[in-house]
């Protein structure tokens, strides 16, 4: 019962957010929550590495070495997020920046958000993990709205807009899918679930497989902020509370990506092609190439974090669309690097916010290394960690993937990964050298404001270094099962 439990451990404590009066027991049932959740990530991967796939319900749920990996990056950025939220609301209460009601809401809202993402990862129905990155996207346009401030509620419009439209396409292609199977079956109801349809994918109608992809493809490259239908994305982690910012940022994005994933094996299975791996190249490229101008341009904090996520995901779409063993192993290893930088900067953001009130670069800088250090001293060592800097992991990542790439002789894409890399290299050291770096002018200097405490950004950090610097043994083996279960023939 271990997937049950994991699944209802968020629930339940979503559901007693509702009746629960006390601020601190809010905080501490949220924190018991993903606590526990972790702690269940881990039984699951020793369990996945012993087993291969653990099912309950029938096989309802599912988990290979992929849905634990999901799992685990789930599991930690909602308990990083969880520790910094206690501290930011407080300050935001203090403040008079939010409600009573609204601090309830969140702490009601966000395991539930916790709750869809762990079914979209663990259910083996493609019409359930359907339901669930719904359900993904409803909590969190709410959350999102959290301030109920002008631009709060046009970006949470924003993301309704958009990523409404997005699902809806991914709907058409999850029915589409369906109908590939019903197809060439005698069954009048067949099987939907992903590990039944890979059992029976070389019997399914190719010609809706592709359309159902290309659905898939817009429908959930949506919601993972894939370009060209990222536009939601900035607006959304910029108006977000900086907790949620780091749980959309973090592990939403590659909730979609693994939608998105499932389906690749699956079409490629069937079509014994490239099809599907060449638009996971063009997407994921494309991205890239965007993330960069737009991050020479930004003049917000958050938002200049929100388009580094762009180039991001386009880096993993890349790896994975390149489809060598060492190329998707990067992408995947690339995941988890990412989901451990981007709280520590967001967190830092939310600091940076509540103290001058504004995420304007101009307005925050320069000098913020001796207005706030110990914040900035974190939002510097992230921001080093992000770029791809040693000795952090997403160096060692992104250069598994460009070798990887110049292993299987794709010498072209490698050389656009690199270059795109030192674009958004050279976009994000000028806007943080230009915050961070430099004397504060006196009239720029807060006489009032917030003083956030730094500890719930040093535990990401720290954990981000050390699994930079030593990666456990049952992490790798998890990985590298994982990479075989996305890696599909060419």
């Amino acid at each position: 019962m271990l997937l049950t439990v994991l699944l209802f451990t968020p629930a339940l404590a979503g559901l007693l957010g509702l009746f629960v009066r006390p601020r601190a027991l809010l905080e501490a049932l949220n924190l018991a929550a993903f606590t526990t959740t972790l702690a269940l990530g881990v039984a699951l991967l020793h369990r996945v590495l012993a087993q291969g796939v653990v099912t309950e319900w029938h096989e309802f749920l599912y988990a290979d070495a992929l849905s634990a990996w999901m799992v685990l990056l789930i599991s930690i950025v909602s308990l990083g997020a969880s520790f910094y939220a206690v501290g930011y609301f407080r300050r935001d209460l203090a403040a008079a920046a939010v409600s009573p009601a609204r601090f309830r809401e969140f702490y009601v809202l966000t395991p539930l958000f916790g709750t869809c993402m762990f079914l979209a990862v663990l259910a083996n129905n493609l019409g359930v993990m359907w339901v669930a990155l719904e359900g993904t996207a409803l909590a969190s346009v709410l959350l999102v709205a959290l301030y109920n401030q002008r631009t709060s509620l046009e970006a949470a419009w924003k993301y309704v807009i958009l990523g409404g439209l997005g699902l809806v396409l991914a709907l058409f292609g999850t029915i589409f899918t369906y109908a590939a199977a019903l197809g060439n079956t005698t069954e009048s109801l067949p099987s939907f679930n992903w590990s039944h349809l890979m059992t029976v994918a070389a019997r399914l109608d190719p010609r809706l497989i592709k359309l159902a992809f290309v659905f898939v493809l817009v429908g959930y490259g949506t919601k993972a902020g894939l370009a060209p239908m990222h536009t939601w994305l900035p607006d959304a982690h910029s108006e977000a509370p900086s907790p949620t910012s780091a749980m959309l940022s973090g592990v939403s994005l590659k909730v979609a990506l693994y939608g998105l994933l499932r389906f690749h094996i699956l079409t490629s299975q069937c079509l014994d092609s490239g099809f599907s791996r060449g638009l996971l190249l063009v997407f994921g490229m494309f991205s890239m190439f965007l993330a960069g101008p737009f991050i020479l341009v930004q003049t917000n904090l958050k938002r200049l974090f929100a388009y580094s996520s762009l180039e991001h995901v386009g880096l993993i779409c890349t790896g994975i669309g390149l489809n060598a063993p060492l190329t998707i192993f990067g992408a995947l290893l690339h995941m988890g690097y990412h989901a451990l930088t981007k709280p520590v900067l967001f967190f830092a953001s939310g600091n940076v916010h509540q103290r001058f009130h504004t995420l304007e670069i101009r307005r925050i800088g320069p000098g913020l290394l001796q207005t706030m250090p110990a914040t900035a001293l974190l939002l510097a060592l992230a921001g080093v960690a992000v770029i791809g800097l040693p000795p952090f992991g997403l160096f060692a990542s992104e250069l598994i993937v460009i070798s990887g790439g110049l292993a299987a002789r794709q010498v072209a894409i490698s050389v656009f990964v690199l270059a795109a890399l030192i674009v958004v290299f050279c976009g994000f050291l000028k806007h943080t050298a230009r915050l961070l770096l430099g004397n504060p002018r006196p009239a720029d200097r807060p006489l009032t404001g917030a003083r956030p405490g730094v500890a719930a950004l040093t535990l990401p950090l720290g954990a981000l270094l050390l699994f930079s610097l030593w990666l456990p043994g049952p992490v790798y083996r998890l990985l590298l099962q994982a990479a075989r279960v996305v890696g599909t023939a060419p």
